[in-house]
């Protein structure tokens, strides 16, 4: 049974070959942004730049054998800080993990660019194409699409890539989650944490602004509670933003005096307000949403979903060297371990002994797991 419960207004501010059942479904369920270019010059954006060139060895998804090893030249677009613990950072640390081991690429960070509002994201990403210095642009977050859209079509030489499909402009690639088997993790973490703790209550979902990637999310999370833990209700609430820790920690509060025992959230900055009210009420438990949660927190989080953006990197060096990018689609789900479980914390060893054998089980089952993406309407 599952209880869906707005709060708050809104925030004003992979198997890298999908499974082809699910692809039409899933983009159905991606809003595209229609291409258009401009001969308009965007006002230049004030971003901070930082470089890592590193070196190393073969990728673990390594790409064929014949493949040229070129020098590569790549820049990473980020709205917020490279170090944010969260989002921004598992992609910083997934690009530049990868190039360690490639050896012949070169990554930049130009981050912080959401600071210049929406003319400073779409002047990031002309400026980084006008200066003919990177093999690939990378635009991590759905705020750049808009500028990609506006001007890949006027750089047909450059190879982009984003998160969100693009219409009309062929040098564009696409990354995605599986989202729904992201909110599958994490709706088996807030299972067990209410099976292996013998708490009697309710499972929650704690989301920011209810955009449509979280209710994909939560269609994933509301199968697996009922695949380990049937007939537990699901309390799901979305706060209107990502980054109001003040919010997180009122609004997770509301949800433990609700019958919540056990509880995944979704937030960036906001995390960390979520843990606080979790270590303030007695019989519950809480998980995190990347690797980065337990450092937050690691008192309080047990274990972690997580998202590997290396996983991608192989493939669009691949395709870079040989000279044939295209607007391709690359997807993390469970089945290529883009999306999965971390192990379990000290303290969730501490808290729940048998937490890490039943990610073990989990993991191990993985990929052969088949998750229902969400309806579309129409």
């Amino acid at each position: 049974m599952a209880v869906e419960q707005p709060l708050g207004a809104a925030d004003p501010s992979g198997v890298l070959v999908f499974r082809m059942k699910y692809l039409p479904m899933a983009l159905a369920a991606v809003v595209a942004v229609s291409a258009c270019g401009s001969d308009e010059a965007a006002e230049p954006a004030e971003v901070a730049e930082t470089a890592a060139t590193v070196a190393a060895d073969e990728p673990a998804d390594e790409p064929a054998d014949d493949a040229a090893t070129d020098d590569l030249s790549v820049a990473l677009l980020v709205g917020g800080p490279r170090d944010d613990g969260g989002f921004y950072q598992a992609m910083v640390d997934g690009l530049e993990d990868a190039a360690d081991a490639d050896g012949a690429m070169e990554v930049t960070v130009i981050e912080n660019i959401a600071e210049g509002g929406d003319a400073g994201l779409e002047a990031a990403v002309q400026n980084a194409a006008d200066s003919g210095d990177y093999d690939l642009i990378v635009a991590h977050g759905f705020d750049l699409v808009p500028g990609v859209a506006r001007y890949a079509p006027d750089y047909p030489d450059q190879a982009f890539v984003t998160s969100l499909p693009v219409e009309g402009a062929d040098n564009v690639a696409v990354y995605l989650t599986a989202f729904e088997e992201t909110g599958y993790n994490a709706g088996f973490l807030a299972a067990q944490g209410k099976l292996l703790s013998g708490s009697d209550g309710a499972v929650g979902f704690l989301g920011g602004p209810g955009l449509p990637f979280e209710e994909q999310a939560l269609f994933g999370f509301e199968q697996a509670v009922e695949q380990y833990a049937p007939g537990t209700e699901v309390v799901s609430v979305f706060t209107g933003t990502f980054e109001d820790p003040q919010l997180a920690q009122e609004t997770a509060t509301q949800m433990f005096q609700q019958g919540v025992v056990s509880l995944w959230n979704q937030q960036a900055a906001g995390q960390s307000g979520v843990y606080q009210a979790c270590a303030a009420t007695e019989g519950v438990v809480c998980f995190g949403n990347g690797i980065y949660s337990e450092a937050v927190s690691p008192d309080v989080v047990l274990a972690s979903t997580t998202s590997d953006y290396g996983k991608l990197v192989p493939l669009w060096t691949e395709r870079l060297r040989a000279g044939e990018w295209s607007p391709a689609i690359d997807i993390l789900d469970l089945t290529n371990d883009g999306t999965s479980v971390t192990d379990a914390t000290a303290a969730g060893l501490e808290a729940l002994p048998d937490l890490q054998a039943a990610i073990d089980d989990y993991r191990a089952g993985a990929a052969d797991l088949v998750v229902e993406t969400m309806p579309t309407e129409g």
